[in-house]
Parts: C-alpha cells; structure tokens; sequence
C-alpha cells in the first residue's frame, strides 16, 4: 500500500537528520526528522470528520467537521457553548505547532490503522475519520466505533487546541437550501422574513441551492447550531421547513461563491 511507503520516507528523514548540522535543518527538524506539508491555503492538511450514515439532509449539511486544519496554519473546529449550542470556532496554528501535531499523529501509528467495514445493526452507525494529507499523499481512515488507544478522541482535542487566540465564526454569505417537513408545534421555530430574497417554497421545489448574504444569512447559520435539532422554519403560509446553509471555507464540499461575488462585482 502507498501510505507504507510514507514510513519508509520518515525513516528516512530521521537518518538525514541526524546528519544534518545547518540552522535551517534544525528549525525545520523535529523527532521525526526532516519534513514538511503543502502552505497552500485551500489544502486540508489534517481533518477530523464525525457524521452519522442516517439522517436529514439539513442536518447533514449544516453540520461541521470537528476540526480541520490548512495549509496556511489556519485552523477551525467546533465546540459547545455554556448553553450546549454548538459554536464554531477559526484560529492560527503555529508552524511549530503544526509540525508537533503531525508528529504526534505519526507516531500514534496512523498509517498502520484501517478502515473499519462494518458496524453494530442495532445502532444508528457514525462514521468517524482521520484525514492526513503529507507527502502528496491524502491518506484517510475511517471506523466506526474502536479506534486504538482511544485516539480520535485524543487526536480531536489536541487538534482542538492548536490556536491559542480563536475567534466565533459568524458567516454573512453561504450557500441555503430548504426542505418541507411535517409542522412541529412543539419544536423550536421562527419566521422566514417577508422581504427575504427568496421563499423557502422556491428553494424546496427547485430542490437547489441559493447565495444567501447579509444578516439573514447569519441568522441561518445560528439556527443551525442551536441545542435542539429540530429547529424548523416557518413561511408565512405556515408551511414548516428545515433550512441549511453551506459555508465555504467551512462546510464540507462547498461550491464557490457565485462569480459575480468571488470577482468583486
């Protein structure tokens, strides 16, 4: 398999490395030698995702990946708030940091870990992953329940704490789309505005997405997080909806804001 070839690399680097004597060897040296990742900015470095196999697209798409860190240090993870609403959260990692980081999930032993193909029957399956991308090479394992040592969960919380000044995220643009359920006199609502750019009727029957800016946006991406997941959006025709917005730079697998936006124009 590719990945074992990345073990060879890195022992590799540790031989190097310990003959190398120049200042920049050292600065860029750590315990496993002489390496490196991609400061590209739209390159996922490290990502570790949690969704279950079985739910509404809504929830699915407003959900964020627990932790995902870029090329350029930057680094975004979720977390809850006093209230248990979730929150989302953006800082910068240090290239030390970083480099410390990796070198932990390395020795972990990442790159012997594989997939695990089947889960219990009698649970609704969540399928956890580690993403690493080093070398050119994107390598990811995904299980379901038992990972060794506990490690997701130790892997999440250091990736958790790779900036030591973040900040809320609180998008004003993303991508929204609607879809009809049942009304809930019991769940959680509010009212879709009058003067919106568009109903959530149009975006329930064109079963596409639409740009959304301005606080209304805000306002979506808020409801999304909220404790309760059941959260619905009512039309003034008293038709209930849920509603999702995908963000990009945070969401999994968002388009491009339209042209006209990315242009300036």
């Amino acid at each position: 398999m590719r990945h074992k070839g990345i073990l060879v690399m890195l022992v590799a680097l540790v031989l190097a490395a310990c003959g190398g004597d120049g200042a920049q060897d050292k600065q860029n040296t750590g315990r496993l030698g002489l390496f490196d990742w991609k400061r590209d900015p739209q390159t996922i470095i490290v990502r570790l995702d949690s969704r279950p196999l079985d739910d509404n697209p809504a929830f699915l798409l407003n959900s964020i990946p627990p932790c995902t860190l870029w090329g350029d240090g930057r680094v975004v993870w979720s977390t809850l708030d006093q209230f248990g609403s979730e929150e989302i959260l953006e800082g910068r990692a240090s290239d030390a940091a970083i480099r410390a980081f990796l070198e932990d999930i390395i020795a972990r032993g990442f790159y012997e870990w594989e997939d695990e193909l089947v889960f219990a029957s009698e649970t609704t399956p969540v399928l956890e992953s580690i993403t690493v991308s080093l070398y050119d090479e994107v390598h990811t394992v995904r299980r379901y329940s038992y990972w060794p040592q506990n490690s997701y969960a130790l892997i999440l919380e250091k990736c958790q704490q790779l900036s030591d000044t973040p900040v809320r995220v609180l998008p004003t643009a993303g991508w929204v789309s609607a879809y009809r359920v049942p009304r809930n006199t019991s769940a959680p609502t509010w009212l879709w505005p009058s003067n919106a750019p568009f109903t959530l009727s149009e975006l329930a029957d064109s079963q596409e997405e639409r740009w959304l800016e301005g606080s209304l946006a805000t306002q979506v991406w808020l409801n999304a997080r909220e404790r309760r997941g059941d959260v619905q959006v009512i039309e003034r025709s008293g038709d209930a909806y849920e509603v999702a917005i995908v963000v990009p730079g945070y969401s999994r697998n968002a388009l491009a804001p339209p042209a006209e936006v990315a242009s300036g124009s």
